[in-house]
């Protein structure tokens, strides 16, 4: 039976993205989502990053963007976007990750990657984004914005009839969040939280964290 698997904002987690991987243990068979924010905040953005594109590529996967891939562009060609970044995005880390040549230490084949990650992903009976959507705009018509930038709060069902999954919203429970038509799974691995991952179809989640300690759970 296919899975469909969504993980959550990684954060620059590696060791816990290593641990949660182990023990999903994803198959040809199955189709894996990553729900954006690869990088900042956590120790080792760059060994996220190796570590996606290094993925068997027998494996179903979609790789969704973030408002922190979307910084990570913005901070290397505009000075403000930079100082904002390094102060209060977690951007620090990201190029320290790197080496000391900063942004000219990032290989091509990190931004290639980065820019390739899609807006969303739709199925028959989901849609997933990394932090939002309009409830009464299609998929083709949806904010920029609102696609990357967007809280949760409390959004009402999408003309679709779709659930959506997103993340971008850290849930400070450090669980993930079921609002029936709408579940977020960021749960915070880069400030002292758990990485998630969602098994869609039975509800069933996974959580990592630094030590390896896996925890489950169901929505």
């Amino acid at each position: 039976m296919q899975r469909t698997l969504v993980i959550g904002d990684i954060h620059g987690c590696l060791a816990p993205l290593q641990h949660l991987w182990s023990a999903v243990d994803p198959r040809p068979q199955d189709r894996v989502v990553f729900i954006g924010d690869y990088v900042d905040r956590g120790p080792d953005s760059k060994g996220v990053i190796d570590f996606l594109i290094g993925l068997p590529p027998e494996l179903d996967i979609t790789f969704l963007s973030g408002n922190h891939e979307e910084k990570f562009f913005l901070s290397r060609i505009d000075k403000t976007e930079l100082a904002h970044w390094l102060e209060a995005w977690g951007g620090g880390a990201t190029l320290e990750s790197y080496g000391p040549g900063g942004f000219d230490d990032v290989p091509a084949s990190h931004w290639r990657f980065l820019r390739e990650a899609r807006p969303y992903l739709e199925t028959d009976t989901h849609i997933f984004v990394h932090a939002n959507l309009e409830p009464e705009a299609p998929l083709d018509q949806q904010l920029p914005f609102t696609l990357i930038h967007k809280k949760f709060g409390t959004p009402e069902p999408h003309r679709s009839g779709r659930t959506m999954i997103c993340g971008h919203t850290a849930q400070k429970s450090h669980v993930p969040l079921n609002l029936g038509h709408a579940v977020c799974i960021d749960t915070d691995p880069g400030r002292g939280g758990r990485l998630t991952c969602l098994h869609v179809e039975t509800s069933e989640y996974w959580q990592a964290n630094f030590d390896g300690d896996i925890r489950e759970g169901k929505l």
